[in-house]
């Protein structure tokens, strides 16, 4: 695992100062954006600091027995006061007696150029990278001077107005007594009651205490970050495109189609239903309906017919039989045969004697040994 430290800063946040902490080395480099440190990997921890130009702390004890949403609504009742910008402009994190207070655009902006990358991402305050229990300490970090307090809350500056803001602390808690981690020689005077500790080394930084601080950071899902993570290729990318449209589609067409079918259903019905009887006027129950017309039908309208077994044109060709119509009054069938083999023709003539079907007409033509043409057999409507 390797640790990184990433430093943004307060005049420029499209400047990024990265530490490599476990080179021996301590590497530094300074990049524009997060998207560079691509090379980073699941096993690698990134500690990105924010300025405190972009967080606020407070001291805030939680009422354990009430739940977090009520415990951030009672926070801000006590605080919205002093917020110089809308309350619905800021995150909120209450964490062990303190809480703070982030800019909701700028924290989205950062979590989403932070989600692109694979490392174990931590952010918090820049204030607490050096963070001592029970103890103030002022810490001095690339021109800054960073103050974190005992409970947790803290600021920074840099050099200009180092002093002003020690005169309020001071003001405010005459008994201000801090580890020092700073060269300044003005401000180590300033505590002489306290040891004047060495200069601020980042291989030094307890991960312990880091982890035990609230984490600013949560992942930023989009569609687009899905298949970065999941390394697609473009044509994986189109396929699983297709995939949700159809997922998608899929529902909508289904239920169009089987409207289109109940639509056509009810329609053809209503058709036979209007060829049986024209005075029908609405389908609603089939079966009951067409019984009533079949009962209104005189017992000497209803006739016997005795359909011949037509299933020798089915049995010897019927790939080459396009259409067979029966006309029960004419008593006889009509075959219509499509180029049929010779040989298969006079099979099927010669068995349809068997099946009592007698050939009374050949309206057909042989072509290159092929029959083409209409067939009519005889039909037997007595019993």
């Amino acid at each position: 695992m390797s640790l990184y430290l990433a430093n943004l800063s307060h005049k420029d946040t499209n400047s990024i100062n990265i530490y490599n902490i476990s080179d021996d080395n301590k590497s530094k480099f300074s990049i524009n954006n997060f998207d560079e440190l691509n090379n980073l990997n699941e096993s690698d921890k990134l500690l990105v600091l924010i300025p405190s130009s972009q967080v606020t702390s407070y001291e805030f004890e939680e009422n354990k027995s009430l739940s977090p949403q009520i415990n951030t609504a009672n926070f801000i009742s006590d605080v919205d006061s002093i917020f110089a910008e809308a309350v619905s402009d800021n995150e909120y994190f209450l964490f062990n007696g303190a809480a703070y207070v982030v800019n909701k655009v700028f924290l989205k902006n950062l979590n989403k150029s932070l989600s692109e990358l694979n490392a174990q991402i931590h952010v918090f305050p820049e204030y607490l990278i050096n963070i001592i229990p029970g103890e103030d300490v002022i810490t001095e970090f690339e021109d800054k001077y960073m103050i974190s307090y005992s409970n947790k809350t803290g600021f920074s500056c840099d050099q200009s107005s180092l002093n002003q803001y020690l005169d309020i602390v001071i003001n405010n808690k005459p008994n201000f007594s801090p580890l020092i981690y700073s060269s300044n020689k003005n401000l180590i005077n300033k505590f002489q009651d306290k040891p004047v500790d060495k200069l601020f080394d980042l291989t030094k930084i307890n991960l312990s205490q880091i982890d035990s601080l609230p984490n600013f950071y949560s992942l930023d899902i989009s569609l687009n970050l899905l298949f970065k993570k999941l390394n697609l290729s473009k044509l994986q990318i189109l396929l699983c495109a297709v995939a949700i449209g159809f997922i998608i589609a899929g529902p909508f067409f289904l239920t169009y189609k089987n409207n289109a079918n109940a639509s056509l259903y009810s329609s053809s019905t209503f058709d036979i239903f209007k060829a049986i009887d024209k005075d029908i006027n609405k389908v609603i129950d089939p079966k009951s309906q067409i019984d009533q017309i079949y009962k209104q039908i005189p017992e000497s309208n209803l006739i016997s017919v005795k359909i011949p077994d037509l299933d020798v044109f089915f049995k010897y060709g019927s790939e080459y039989i396009s259409d067979i119509s029966i006309d029960i009054d004419a008593s006889y069938a009509s075959i219509k045969i499509n180029s049929m083999p010779e040989f298969q023709f006079n099979i099927l003539k010669n068995n349809a004697s068997r099946f009592n079907i007698q050939i009374i007409d050949n309206d057909l033509e042989s072509i290159d040994g092929l029959i083409s043409g209409t067939l009519k057999a005889g039909l037997n409507n007595n019993d």
